[in-house]
């Protein structure tokens, strides 16, 4: 292993360290393996594996003048509901902003054709060491794989029209944008140029659960990636263990790994999970143990309609 691929094995001891659920939030979207390799020839347009390394230590540094400052999640995230993936866009943007090493130039910034929106830039940034200035694409997925496969096109979302390969190529696409005339005229206006792109693209792989021995990674995944298991609803009665502490993850807190009481919904019978999929369509699932008041994930599974991804 390269030390390129090497990970830094205190991610959970700063998310035992942190004193609440939305630091711990905050530290996986910051320090967690990225999905895919970003040091390859093939995806050179992934941020580097190394910086999110440095991010996470970076994160360290900082959570102590946070707590001083008894930042709570409404002054991190707003008060108002929130998709996933904007959540995960304001952990990140959260963190460079309050990042020495960077300056936060622009954020969402949409950018308007004659007769359409052509793109929005999530993130500029400025890095204070260089002074190059950085454009971000930022992505948090969840994708399983419908065969025993590692080609992209093999890893699908819980909507079955997103597809890993269908991403990296929008992304792709995206860091593009502000080469076009439309954009450089508002960059302009605001004093920026933009030296260098990269994605910051984060997520979990799930395999099916009958699959877990002989499971292949998405082609360029990174050794550490979050990963688990998936299954249909008729094939939970295999994985179900009454025995074992298991909870429902809402969606909101699908980017946490531990949990407080109000973080997660015990499961006390199959039928649980059932009423689940008649409001969310799908279930995140976890085989917790509980640590000092607070429930560790064991391991972490999705569960899908029996029609999926035919849906």
């Amino acid at each position: 292993m390269t030390k390129a691929e090497q990970w830094d094995p205190s991610l959970e001891n700063i998310l035992d360290a942190c004193p609440a659920s939305i630091w711990r939030e905050m530290a996986w979207a910051i320090g967690s393996a990225p999905m895919l390799q970003g040091n390859s020839t093939e995806l050179p347009f992934l941020w580097r594996t190394d910086y999110h390394t440095s991010a996470l230590r970076s994160f360290r540094d900082l959570l102590p003048l946070w707590e001083v400052q008894s930042c709570s999640e409404i002054d991190v995230l707003g008060d108002r509901p929130m998709r996933l993936g904007k959540r995960f866009e304001q952990l990140v943007n959260w963190w460079f902003e309050a990042c020495p090493e960077y300056e936060v130039l622009a954020k969402n910034l949409v950018i308007q054709g004659k007769d359409r929106t052509l793109g929005e830039m999530d993130l500029v940034v400025r890095d204070t060491q260089t002074s190059q200035v950085l454009h971000l694409e930022l992505a948090c997925k969840f994708y399983l794989q419908t065969r025993v496969s590692s080609s992209w096109n093999h890893w699908i979302g819980m909507d079955s029209k997103d597809r890993l390969d269908v991403k990296l190529d929008k992304l792709e696409s995206q860091l593009k944008l502000d080469k076009r005339p439309e954009t450089q005229s508002v960059l302009r206006e605001r004093g920026i140029r933009i030296d260098t792109r990269a994605a910051w693209v984060k997520g979990w792989c799930f395999v099916h659960y009958r699959n877990t021995t002989r499971a292949k990674p998405p082609h360029q995944a990174h050794r550490s990636v979050s990963s688990g298991w998936w299954c249909t609803l008729s094939e939970w009665s295999a994985i179900w263990q009454p025995q074992s502490s298991w909870v429902l993850i809402p969606a909101e807190h699908w980017l946490r790994v531990q949990h407080e009481k109000d973080d997660a919904l015990p499961i006390h019978s199959m039928r649980d999970v059932e009423q689940a999929m008649k409001e969310w369509k799908h279930a995140m699932v976890a085989q917790v143990e509980t640590c000092n008041g607070r429930m560790k994930e064991i391991m972490r599974g999705i569960i899908v309609r029996d029609a999926w991804p035919n849906v």
